[in-house]
């Protein structure tokens, strides 16, 4: 029978989430820092944005690559998003058993609560804003064709019929999987290791994740709800560029969650 969680016991579950993250990187020597709405959290909430509901981290490529192939905790799971054709996202997922994420919108069942893992890619220096469109080109065709893009709100008949005539307006002979891997290839084709400039491709921030590299190579730590956690020590530099004075609070009417999704534990 399926409970409802509250958000407070949400945030007590991704709380344990990070700290295995954490446990596992440091006993692993992989770098990882908090990201986006969780390191602006850390920086001027010292734990959630009030308002939030979820934690992100990132990593890069090498690192990430190691995590997804070798973390393990029990009671949580990986979920890879870059090999799940019904998904549009590219990045991981650590999951924990035993708990439900379900739209509000559609009803459709999703994941378990979770903490978000970014890849951090290299990408080219003098062409950033070109591979960015080539990327934005093949992404825009997947969401075209990809068979449960935003839920169906009805059943598997209304499903097929849309998807149908989705792949006959905008026809391709391949899978959306095979498209998929497409992306991934190209975000992997610029090594971390050996570019100039790095970031995380999401579409909602266009290039304004990506900046010099050595960014991402030193990290600190900041405090983080009853934690201490790990953090790229270049956080102001990468904050400002992401999304300018982030340390001003927005106003009022933008102070809502941007996550449409009900929790059950199981």
């Amino acid at each position: 029978m399926r409970r409802l969680l509250t958000p407070d016991q949400c945030r007590d579950i991704q709380m344990g989430i990070l700290r295995e993250i954490d446990r596992f990187c440091k006993g692993n020597g992989l770098r990882y820092s908090l990201a986006y709405g969780s390191l602006i959290g850390a920086v001027r909430h010292k734990g959630f944005i009030p308002w939030d509901d979820d934690i992100d981290i990132m990593m890069p490529r090498p690192d990430y690559e190691i995590f997804l192939a070798s973390f393990a905790s029990d009671g949580l799971r990986v979920h890879d998003l870059a090999g799940d054709e019904t998904k549009r996202e590219s990045f991981l997922k650590v999951v924990k058993d035993g708990t439900l994420m379900v739209e509000k919108l559609t009803g459709r069942e999703m994941w378990g609560v979770n903490v978000d893992v970014f890849p951090i890619d290299g990408a080219p220096s003098g062409s950033l804003e070109e591979f960015y469109r080539t990327l934005e080109s093949k992404r825009e065709r997947f969401f075209r064709i990809l068979p449960y893009y935003k839920g169906m709100t009805s059943g598997k008949a209304c499903w097929f019929i849309k998807h149908l005539c989705k792949r006959v307006r905008f026809p391709y002979f391949h899978s959306a999987i095979f498209l998929k891997n497409e992306i991934n290839s190209m975000l992997k084709s610029f090594p971390f290791e050996s570019s100039e400039t790095a970031g995380i491709y999401f579409a909602a921030e266009r290039t304004r994740t990506f900046t010099r590299r050595e960014v991402f190579e030193e990290y600190t730590s900041l405090p983080f709800e009853d934690g201490v956690f790990s953090a790229i020590a270049g956080y102001d530099s990468w904050l400002r560029s992401v999304y300018g004075d982030y340390m001003q609070l927005p106003p009022e009417e933008k102070r809502v969650s941007h996550h449409l999704y009900d929790s059950y534990a199981l």
